[in-house]
């Protein structure tokens, strides 16, 4: 009887260290994953940091050029800013054509449609349209402009894990 309680007793040990030594190896290749996959994202994700720093300071660089036109614009009678008008034009194809990781499609979309409202309330303005319609257009564009900032905002904080 004796010998059958000493080689139980030797048997469980030897059992318990097969089984933590099981749980650390799984513990560690559980930690590689998760260092892998952040590193992945990380690096190869489809919102890259500096692809979302590069398609962040592209899209400011348009909103810049744009909001620079716009302010030339008070001085100016309303025929006079047919102008303006076509170049506030251009720099908004230009912007529909900046290169966007997936994450920053709805920045991008705001930021498009702020200056199209902005665009509409200054021919309102040429076309003498009331008051009310252009005071809507601009609200509807500042709207649109503060979404930009909001989601650009929101994309550089949470890339590269940006949904």
């Amino acid at each position: 009887m004796e010998n059958s309680d000493t080689v139980e007793a030797q048997y469980f040990p030897e059992r318990w260290r097969r089984f933590l030594w099981t749980a650390g190896v799984l513990m560690v290749l559980l930690i590689v994953a998760a260092v892998s996959t952040y590193t992945w994202f990380a690096l190869y994700g489809p919102c890259q940091v500096s692809t979302v720093q590069g398609a962040s300071s592209a899209l400011m660089e348009q909103l810049t050029l744009f909001d620079s036109i716009y302010e030339s614009i008070p001085s100016l009678t309303p025929i006079a800013i047919f102008g303006p008008i076509t170049q506030m034009e251009q720099i908004l194809m230009a912007t529909k054509e900046v290169a966007v990781p997936i994450c920053m499609q709805v920045a991008r979309n705001e930021l498009i449609s702020a200056m199209e409202g902005l665009i509409r309330a200054l021919l309102a303005v040429m076309e003498s349209k009331p008051e009310a319609t252009r005071t809507h257009l601009m609200e509807e564009s500042k709207t649109h402009l503060d979404n930009f900032t909001a989601e650009l905002k929101f994309v550089k904080r949470c890339a590269p894990f940006c949904p």
